[in-house]
């Protein structure tokens, strides 16, 4: 009876301590899958204790990590593929593009009918079509392979967003257009002047071809944006103490009718290459899509929403809080 007890007790102890080494190993796995989360690595998951399940479990979860790997690098090769790709595209177009408008220069000064010169106008009107989708395919290009974070400083929106809107008032006249904007303040956030420049001449430029009517422009104080302090951003005293201590963000709206009709869908439009119509109606669909990298450089974040006929495209910044 004494050895039965015994070899029960044996059988128990030893039985405990493999379970307090497979917790042991669970809990090490846990731990490596976590820390795999938050940073990046290829090293494989490693076991203390041989365990013939747990190791086909571990090889496993290997295999896939492994696999993921590759496919992101394949990813990262194409995706960089495809920048050289735009950026080469660009500059080879860029030369003839120039010699042929030079070319149409020199025949503007001979003497021709007036069907040659409305030829001659048509080939003008192309010509500066071509020349301005080759500058945004350069543009959105170059902002995706330029790594360096911009050096955010604290700008003044309002004054930044009416200098933008008196400049595009001459083209808002000419397709007899309107707009007005919204704020009751001086607002103030974190950004890139020229970046932000850049981004309103874009969503402007959007209007110029959507809207159907007078295009608000809106700056408002967002208390749901989170806002804290980022050591990546360059603030100097005398603009630290510019800025009120605001809990949220700044929002800028750009709202404007579209067509009863149209298909444009919010969800979309910040895709590159995304238009409404497939005949692409002069666009090259990616003004918004350059608004969006932009402001995701600066650490902001866009937003499109739709209701009905009327299009609200914006985005947020961050205001700097001591």
């Amino acid at each position: 009876m004494m050895f039965a007890v015994l070899v029960i007790s044996v059988l128990c102890v030893i039985l405990l301590i493999c379970l307090v080494g497979l917790k042991r190993q669970l809990r090490s796995v846990r731990r490596q899958l976590e820390y795999r989360v938050g940073v990046p690595i290829k090293k494989p998951l490693a076991l203390e204790v041989q365990d013939n399940d747990l190791m086909a479990i571990t090889v496993a979860l290997n295999q896939i990590f492994s696999e993921d790997e590759a496919f992101r690098n394949m990813q990262n090769r194409n995706e960089n593929e495809y920048r050289e790709m735009i950026t080469n595209i660009s500059h080879d177009l860029r030369t003839p593009l120039t010699v042929l408008k030079g070319y149409l220069q020199l025949m503007e000064r001979c003497e021709m009918d007036d069907a040659g010169k409305e030829y001659l106008s048509v080939c003008f009107r192309h010509s500066e079509e071509l020349e301005r989708r080759v500058s945004q395919f350069f543009e959105y290009s170059y902002w995706r392979n330029q790594e360096q974070a911009p050096q955010l400083t604290v700008v003044n929106i309002t004054n930044l967003i009416t200098d933008c809107m008196t400049d595009f008032v001459p083209m808002f006249e000419e397709k007899r257009l309107t707009m007005r904007l919204e704020q009751d303040g001086i607002f103030r956030a974190l950004a890139e002047e020229e970046l932000l420049r850049r981004v309103m001449q874009n969503l402007l430029k959007n209007c110029l071809q959507y809207s159907v009517g007078e295009v608000a422009v809106s700056i408002t104080k967002d208390e749901a944006v989170s806002i804290m302090r980022d050591e990546t951003v360059s603030i100097t005293q005398n603009e630290a103490a510019s800025i009120t201590q605001d809990a949220g963000g700044i929002c800028i709206c750009v709202q404007n009718p579209i067509a009863e009709d149209s298909k444009l869908d919010p969800d979309k439009i910040f895709q590159r290459f995304y238009v409404e119509r497939e005949e692409r109606n002069h666009s090259t669909g990616l003004g918004l899509s350059i608004v969006k990298l932009l402001v995701e450089k600066m650490q902001g974040e866009v937003f499109a929403i739709r209701e009905g006929n009327l299009l609200r495209v914006g985005f947020y910044l961050k205001t700097f809080t001591a």
